[in-house]
């Protein structure tokens, strides 16, 4: 650990370190700071009992209760900021995922209507293969019908023969082997005739059978078809529903991002307002303090007793949070968070809250003139917490707060800056006043 052990004082307009030891000489050092912080305090005191209290203190105090507000405003659209961007994430999952099972839907709906369509054609095969099959049953009757209509004509012939005797028998023939084999001509023409009959009736019932089963197979198409279709009517009805969710969560998305764009005004809206009141209050405190001219101070010590090293000189660099390469107006300490900050030098505390430009948790003090003749700031930032009150004064040494990583930080530190004057535009490289 590092600790800081000496003090920068000026002598002769000239900037010295002066050592930890020699007993008379810290002593006297110790009662000319006591007596300065004493003349400050009582300076501060007497420049705010001589502004009316509508416009000072209680302007002040009026002012840090809006800054709370405030604060308290933005805290709470940064949660919805942040709330936003995670529906809105959530929604994009969602319909990237809903997407890709409409997909898959599709990808089966697309089989689906390949396999209807080959049991369509299946059935339309079925269907004519019926038709042909009705049409050989339909000739099968016609057949049977006029070799019914033959063998009856046949069997009537044969009977007048009967009921003509003889002379009919006789008369049907042209030789002696006729008549000796009418007879039984005549009974095998009729066998014939029975069995042809036979035989088409049968052929006829083979054909029927055929049409059965051809009926039937036609059947169990149309019934595969049925469930095909409902198949595909199910998943068209589930590709419908996934559609009708893909457009909720786009809705959610837009819904969302609209919050996020709303979040976000209220926050700018939010910061302007703080800048607003914090230029207020240091307006107040910067009149109070001017008008005291014995406001001074010798010089400063480090704001931590120890750390662990120094991660970031002063000095343009590439910025670790944005990327930027420009100037890095302070010092920063590496120190476990929670570690306390001391005020370099007594002073006014013109800021302590929230920065909207990447400090976070931060504090500026104004020290007034150093015995060099130049007035003086220092600003500590990403503080864990703030222990120092805004318009109030604070003595060398006095804990202000706590190091921290809020605002734009990667890990726990103390960034340092100290100004010539009261705003960052007189930034000077810390390693020249503070004993480190």
């Amino acid at each position: 650990m590092t600790g800081c052990d000496n003090v920068l004082t000026t002598k002769g307009g000239a900037l010295v370190k002066t050592a930890k030891h020699g007993k008379r000489i810290r002593l006297k050092e110790r009662l000319l700071r006591t007596v300065s912080l004493l003349t400050a305090a009582f300076c501060l005191m007497t420049a705010l009992s001589a502004v009316p209290q509508a416009s000072s203190a209680t302007s002040v105090s009026d002012l840090q209760k809006q800054l709370e507000q405030i604060q308290s405003s933005m805290a709470q659209h940064r949660q919805e900021l942040a709330d936003a961007k995670k529906r809105e994430s959530a929604a994009a999952a969602l319909e990237e995922e809903l997407r890709q099972q409409v997909t898959v839907i599709q990808s089966q709906i697309s089989v689906l209507k390949g396999e209807i369509a080959q049991v369509q054609n299946a059935i339309g095969q079925k269907e004519q293969e019926i038709i042909a099959k009705q049409a050989e049953i339909d000739q099968k009757e016609i057949d049977i019908d006029n070799q019914w209509a033959d063998f009856k004509t046949f069997m009537g012939a044969m009977q007048e023969l009967r009921e003509g005797g003889s002379v009919a028998m006789l008369s049907a023939v042209t030789d002696l082997y006729q008549l000796l084999t009418f007879s039984e001509m005549m009974q095998d023409i009729s066998v014939k005739e029975t069995q042809m009959l036979d035989d088409l009736e049968a052929a006829k019932l083979d054909l029927e059978n055929d049409h059965k089963q051809l009926e039937t197979e036609k059947a169990a198409l149309e019934t595969q078809k049925a469930n095909l279709d409902a198949k595909n009517y199910q998943m068209q009805a589930k590709q419908s529903e996934l559609n009708a969710s893909i457009s909720q969560a786009q809705l959610t998305q837009d819904e969302a991002a609209a919050a996020q764009k709303e979040a976000q005004e209220a926050i700018e809206s939010d910061e302007m307002d703080y800048e607003a009141v914090q230029q207020q209050i240091q307006s107040i405190i910067s009149s109070a303090a001017a008008s005291q001219s014995q406001l001074s101070f010798t010089g400063f010590i480090c704001p931590l007793k120890t750390y662990s090293r120094i991660s970031s000189e002063y000095g343009y660099r590439t910025n670790p949070v944005t990327g930027v390469y420009k100037l890095h107006g302070g010092i920063d300490f590496a120190a476990p968070g929670g570690t306390p900050i001391y005020a370099a030098a007594g002073g006014y505390v013109s800021v302590a809250g929230w920065s909207t430009g990447g400090y976070g948790n931060y504090v500026v003090i104004y020290h007034g003139t150093m015995s060099d003749g130049k007035a003086y700031s220092t600003l500590y930032g990403h503080m864990s917490r703030i222990a120092a009150k805004q318009g109030t004064y604070v003595s060398q040494g006095e804990v202000i707060g706590y190091v921290g990583s809020t605002g734009n930080s990667t890990g726990n530190h103390l960034h340092l800056e100290v100004w010539q004057g009261k705003t960052n535009a007189g930034r000077v490289n810390p390693r020249s006043y503070i004993p480190i």
